[in-house]
């Protein structure tokens, strides 16, 4: 399929019979640069245009403006290919479909609990509750919101197993979420247990999820749907990934994975959004740890979320999970793959690509 340079597809336009007048319409791209056109496809991160004069012409999506970029995923709709995650779950609607079973006495903790989070939890609550879902073991407090989680959780864990095709699950036992009643018992908590990022809103370690009740919906949703994708692929990697794509794809699914169960219709310009202050991508790919201060981790988080909302635009669905696959199940270092399948050999490179998919 050949490609027509950008400065060819900004060219001056003619007209051609057969278009109603009303499907055509101005297309901008970075530069400056604009054409009258009418909508033709998109398919692997190509967007094919047809001019008045009857020239197809074709650009990539991340030269378009945002503004654009959101206009060809609504148009292209669920045939779109490189845009959209392709988890066709159906959101569970009641209590009916809730799988919700209180266990008995007994000991139901996890054993990656720790002995310095255990006792932070009975010391801030002595009489626990445990359920069980089709996927996890709850631990809860407060009934209504363990409830209310356990459905999202579910939920997702379809979703974000239905977006990896390829990705087999390699735990065979339920993962744990613990969910504290509020915010205080939550500061508490992370005082006692004496864990790291005191300004954390919830935290995964290896197959056990903390988290908390913001009292807050869309808040709580977006934090349960970040956490829950840490959850949920770390029993499906076996290599770590580094931890710009680790937060980057946990971001991902956390604004998608939540627009998904409300049962609407994935936004691409809403859960991107735009960004004017973003971290450096040097120091975005070089991190092995968390930067210091809310801000700074929330700048950290949003610019990974960009970057890796970049590499699936790009291309096809198909190339990112086969990148992925390199990176969380070959081992390979994640600069390979990034240069073998997306052309981007250095942090410049990938900073200069971020600047034009954010222009």
């Amino acid at each position: 399929m050949k490609h027509v340079p950008v400065l060819v597809l900004f060219a001056a336009v003619c007209s051609l019979t057969g278009f109603a007048e009303e499907e055509y319409q101005t297309w901008r791209a970075v530069g400056g640069y604009k054409t009258v056109a009418a909508f033709v496809s998109y398919d692997a991160g190509v967007v094919t245009l047809k001019k008045k004069d009857g020239e197809t012409v074709q650009v990539r999506l991340e030269r378009l403006t945002p503004a654009h970029r959101a206009e060809v995923i609504r148009l292209a709709g669920p045939t779109a290919t490189g845009s959209t995650p392709r988890g066709q779950i159906q959101a569970p609607k009641g209590r009916r479909e809730l799988t919700f079973e209180r266990l008995g006495a007994g000991n139901h903790w996890h054993k990656q609990i720790k002995e310095n989070e255990l006792s932070a939890l009975k010391q801030i609550d002595r009489s626990w509750n445990h359920a069980e879902t089709k996927y996890f073991i709850v631990h809860y407090q407060k009934l209504g919101y363990a409830q209310r989680l356990a459905r999202m959780a579910d939920y997702l864990y379809q979703y974000i197993a239905a977006d990896l095709p390829g990705y087999e699950d390699r735990v065979k036992e339920k993962s744990h979420i613990v969910v504290i009643q509020d915010r205080d018992d939550w500061k508490e908590y992370l005082k006692l247990s004496q864990y790291p990022n005191q300004w954390a809103g919830g935290y995964v370690r290896g197959r056990v999820m903390f988290i908390y009740d913001m009292d807050n919906r869309e808040v709580n949703a977006h934090i349960v749907a970040h956490e829950m994708s840490h959850l949920i692929l770390n029993r499906f990697f076996i290599h770590r990934p580094p931890l710009w794509l680790n937060e980057g794809l946990a971001e991902w699914y956390g604004h998608f994975g939540w627009q998904a169960f409300k049962g609407q219709k994935v936004n691409i310009r809403r859960s991107l959004g735009e960004m004017d202050d973003t971290a450096p991508v040097s120091e975005l790919i070089s991190r092995k740890s968390y930067p210091s201060g809310t801000d700074a981790v929330r700048k950290y988080y949003a610019t990974s979320h960009q970057l890796v909302g970049m590499l699936k635009l790009r291309k096809d669905e198909d190339t990112f999970v086969k990148f992925l696959t390199e990176v969380t199940g070959k081992g390979r270092p994640v600069e390979e793959p990034l240069e073998s399948m997306y052309g981007l050999s250095n942090a410049a490179q990938m900073q200069e690509a971020l600047d034009e998919f954010l222009k």
